[in-house]
């Protein structure tokens, strides 16, 4: 079996999300390294007031809360994904966990967005040009771990031109959800696990429409059932962990890393 990490967009927020993050040390650490990354500190940023009206508000607390999730389950869990995803914003969080961005340079770069958003001054197409002009200036690196991009529905894997392509389109793209899921399901991750501080995605996949999980795998949300049993979930272990999908012995995976 393996595991896929799905990073919500924007839909997912809600007042309180920083503080209901898991309690872990590495979270932790990612609340202070943003605490001091970014201008003002993220205290108040989850307020409701903060959340209806300021993007960047909206921007930074969705990066700070699926990469405080997602490391939760690295470094303090041991959960290894074998696969990433992101859904329009929450491309930035997954392409942290990848590898590609570092969090300091994903803090200025959303916060880059937030502030072309906040202006609108500019039609979608450019400020997806403007975004792309700001990621040509980071550094590219090597990544081992597949990212399905959210504006294609592409699994990308050593391609970092391409995952930086996907991140400067979300601005002006909608998700092709369909294909992100396809595209997961191709890559073999049988266990899909969906970050703080989504719920709704987790609901939607196991749906009956076009792009819900199928057969064979499970998505939980880390917001409904907490980090120990996500954690469990990834691991394989039965019990009380609820989730949505086929049941615990009905997975398909060979436990073989997935590929693109």
């Amino acid at each position: 079996m393996s595991v896929a990490f799905l990073f919500p967009g924007p839909d997912s927020l809600r007042a309180g999300m920083l503080h209901r993050l898991p309690d872990t040390a590495a979270s932790a650490t990612v609340l202070a390294e943003a605490e001091w990354g970014h201008p003002g500190g993220v205290a108040e940023l989850d307020t409701a007031e903060a959340l209806a009206g300021s993007e960047v508000a909206r921007h930074v607390s969705l990066l700070v809360a699926g990469v405080a999730g997602a490391r939760a389950l690295v470094e303090d869990e041991e959960v290894l994904p074998a696969a990433v995803a992101g859904h329009g914003l929450g491309g930035y969080a997954a392409a942290v966990v990848a590898g590609l961005l570092t969090f300091p340079e994903a803090l200025r770069a959303v916060r880059l967005r937030a502030g072309l958003l906040e202006r609108a001054e500019e039609p979608p197409h450019d400020l997806g040009i403007r975004m792309a002009q700001h990621l040509a200036t980071v550094p590219r690196r090597a990544h081992t771990l597949p990212y399905v991009a959210g504006t294609s529905g592409v699994c990308l894997h050593g391609d970092p031109n391409g995952v930086f392509d996907d991140l400067a389109r979300s601005v002006a793209l909608p998700v092709r959800h369909e294909a992100v899921t396809a595209a997961l399901r191709e890559t073999g991750a049988d266990r899909w696990i969906e970050l703080p501080p989504g719920r709704a995605l987790t609901a939607h996949l196991a749906g009956g429409g076009a792009d819900a999980v199928g057969p064979g795998v499970r998505v939980v949300s880390v917001e409904e059932i907490g980090i120990a049993q996500a954690a469990d979930f990834a691991r394989g272990v039965s019990g009380d962990v609820t989730g949505f999908g086929a049941g615990f012995g009905d997975v398909t995976g060979d436990g073989t890393a997935p590929v693109c």
